[in-house]
């Protein structure tokens, strides 16, 4: 067999070689993003930090480093549950496992994430309806970046902890269910409750941003609530954190050099483009069949019969 044709098959398998690498690209930028914009924070804070504390609407210190430490301690849990899944894993099963870890679902989210950011932004400017960002112009490079640090402890709070986890949390309790509590902190799978809730507070994170960008930012957000909500209810609030806060992160290095953040973003929605192939393959997979690849997540039948 040639080497196009092991390529082609592997691109007919979700979990062939080709997907595992773009995965793995797309994790590594993810990462980057995140640990790199940390390092940026610390150490420009000595000189730079008094722009929160100043300024019309000041946010203190004390709010950033609450977001930080969530954001480094999500960060740390991701990383965390990699290494302990990949610790004495035989060479043959390597690829498997870090597919299934839930680093490596936020990162194919995150390049979709991408891909779907980017094709709204392209649509926006044909038809004339530029996704504008004036408030931005008014804040200092520094606080932009603790913003957009900020952006995934707080909205994934609101939005996903608050509007998914605790109804579906109380309809555990409701249901006499034990240990519901867990549920708050999303990772308990998708279900008939857990979708509507998706959709609900996808509408409401996108109406949120309405009050500071123009309106063709709604359907943007409303798509990446989707994804973020996805990545909350499948792995927990700590993946759709980091994936969050990366994603803003990374957009927002184009504030110090030109290009900085729009090229990986290509990159990653090219990325995005392959990986949504892969997401329509596995979906196809599970008709007739009701079970899923990662056992983890159950059949779907058992995932819609959820509360």
């Amino acid at each position: 067999m040639s080497g196009r044709d092991t390529m082609v098959l592997g691109f007919r398998d979700p979990n062939g070689k080709p997907y595992v690498i773009c995965t793995l690209i797309s994790v590594a930028v993810m990462l980057a993003a995140s640990v790199i914009s940390l390092i940026y924070l610390v150490i420009a804070a000595p000189g730079e930090a008094n722009v929160l504390t100043t300024g019309d609407e000041p946010i203190g210190i004390v709010y950033p480093l609450v977001c930080a430490v969530v954001f480094v301690l999500s960060l740390v849990l991701l990383v965390k549950d990699l290494a302990k899944r990949m610790k004495g894993c035989p060479k043959g099963e390597q690829d498997a496992r870090f597919m299934r870890a839930p680093v490596s679902k936020a990162g194919i989210l995150f390049s979709i994430t991408a891909f779907t950011s980017l094709a709204m932004v392209l649509f926006s400017h044909l038809i004339g309806e530029e996704i504008t960002e004036d408030f931005i112009s008014n804040m200092e490079d520094y606080e932009i970046m603790v913003s957009m640090m900020c952006a995934g402890p707080e909205e994934e709070f609101i939005c996903r902890l608050l509007m998914i986890g605790l109804p579906v949390t109380l309809i555990c309790l409701a249901k006499g269910h034990p240990k519901c509590a867990k549920y708050l902190f999303g990772g308990f799978g998708m279900s008939r409750a857990a979708l509507i809730f998706l959709f609900i507070s996808s509408v409401a994170f996108g109406l949120l941003h309405l009050g500071e960008w123009s309106i063709m930012k709604f359907p943007d957000t409303f798509i990446s609530g989707m994804l973020f909500g996805y990545v909350y209810i499948q792995y927990g609030i700590h993946a759709s954190i980091v994936m969050h806060s990366s994603f803003d992160l990374l957009a927002s290095f184009d504030f110090f050099i030109d290009g900085a953040g729009t090229f990986p973003l290509v990159v990653m929605s090219i990325l995005g483009i392959v990986l949504t192939m892969r997401s329509l393959l596995k979906i196809r997979t599970y008709i007739p069949k009701d079970m899923l690849h990662e056992p983890i997540e159950g059949s779907l039948i058992e995932m819609w019969e959820r509360y």
